[in-house]
């Protein structure tokens, strides 16, 4: 059973969630988040500073969890705490992941790349080789980053 930390009212979590199979993780907030058991946590808030923000205060003490539903096994890549991974993303080899990234569904990100904390990058994104990507950055879907070589 995983735990999910979310706002009520806002329906970010949703996008989280709908990655889970029905009956295998419980829903708390700011209020009720003590009432947990010692199960490991996603938090499914939309902001990257915000996910950050709760993982070192409230939940400094808990395990966090890497749910990833992509096409490859994270073989050679570097992962921190929290990543979230929609369907069918690819993460090639080489590629360093911070705390707290999101990765919508569809999304590729090539080789040699630098995703630091807090990164939100949605759906259909393609990121190319070697390129950094700074902590707190949102990527909108269906953007394309490359490095830019003036």
């Amino acid at each position: 059973m995983l735990n999910v930390y979310y706002t009520p009212g806002d329906d970010w979590y949703l996008k989280i969630v709908s990655l889970m199979p029905k009956n295998s993780y419980q829903l708390f907030d700011k209020d009720n988040y003590p009432q947990a058991g010692n199960d490991d946590w996603v938090i499914a808030l939309e902001s990257g500073d915000d996910r950050l923000s709760v993982m070192n205060t409230e939940l400094s003490s808990s395990s966090m969890n890497t749910f990833f539903k992509g096409c490859n096994n994270l073989d050679d890549v570097t992962v921190g705490k929290g990543l979230i991974v929609g369907c069918c993303s690819l993460i090639r080899p080489g590629s360093v992941i911070g705390d707290q990234v999101y990765i919508g569904a569809g999304t590729v990100i090539d080789i040699n790349c630098t995703i630091e904390d807090g990164v939100t990058i949605g759906d259909n994104v393609t990121i190319a080789k070697g390129v950094f990507v700074p902590a707190n950055t949102d990527i909108p879907s269906g953007s394309v980053v490359q490095i830019d070589n003036d």
